[in-house]
């Protein structure tokens, strides 16, 4: 009877290791209440360098190969798609599309190429129900340091709401007060079945770079100026030349 005894000790703690594991993963997952991820993926979740880390890495929504599905996953950033300018205020859309989507999430993260420490400018909510920012101030579920950067992303309220075949966020990106080079957003997002677990889901990653929107002067062998703007061009191009030959 003792050795009995004995053995269902050993299995009910077997069992309550697996259940503290399994809730380790569903603190990753899922919420607490098992119906929807309830604070969005930890720090460094958007595919950004060092690590180029997704939830698809991460042994959480890991059962097909990144940007394997059929969803369609784009990066809008409104007036600053061929550029930005600095000191401006620019709105960005992103939005995850496919025939059937039920549910899905997303983090994104702005770097400057030549400082991955810092996100330039500022992240601005526009819709505090459906997305978040991660960042020192709220650390979240600290996946890495924070430093001097910025996440946004989706929230528990910001996942269900499908129109068209597509879920879409918005946000403000304000440029900083000065050129600071060429800056990239790195976004990743999840397609998920809404089976109230991780398996089934795919997942996306993509970043866009943009330049400054600055004037670019080359100097002639003569001593003249000449200038062209805007840089990039889209449409039209004006230049200007400045004789300073004596």
């Amino acid at each position: 009877m003792r050795n009995i005894y004995l053995v269902f000790i050993l299995s009910s703690i077997a069992v309550l290791s697996l259940s503290l594991k399994e809730n380790n993963r569903d603190d990753v997952c899922l919420s607490t209440s098992g119906e929807r991820k309830s604070a969005g993926p930890p720090s460094c979740y958007a595919g950004e360098p060092p690590n180029y880390t997704t939830c698809n890495a991460s042994g959480c929504h890991e059962d097909f190969a990144l940007n394997s599905g059929t969803a369609l996953l784009q990066l809008d950033l409104g007036n600053a798609n061929n550029g930005y300018e600095p000191n401006q205020t620019y709105t960005v859309t992103i939005s995850l599309s496919r025939n059937g989507m039920v549910r899905g999430g997303f983090e994104l993260v702005v770097l400057q190429d030549d400082n991955i420490t810092t996100t330039p400018g500022a992240i601005i909510l526009t819709d505090a129900v459906r997305t978040q920012l991660v960042n020192a101030a709220n650390p979240h579920s600290g996946g890495c340091p924070t430093q001097n950067k910025t996440w946004i992303e989706h929230t528990a309220n910001g996942i269900d709401n499908i129109e068209n075949n597509t879920i879409s966020w918005q946000f403000n990106w304000q440029t900083p007060a000065t050129d600071i080079g060429n800056v990239t957003f790195y976004l990743a997002a999840v397609d998920a079945n809404k089976d109230l677990d991780c398996t089934g889901d795919y997942v996306y990653r993509l970043n866009k770079t943009i330049s400054p929107l600055s004037t670019s002067v080359h100097e002639l062998s003569n001593g003249n100026e000449i200038s062209f703007y805007p840089n990039p061009v889209s449409d039209i191009l004006s230049g200007t030349i400045n004789n300073s030959f004596q």
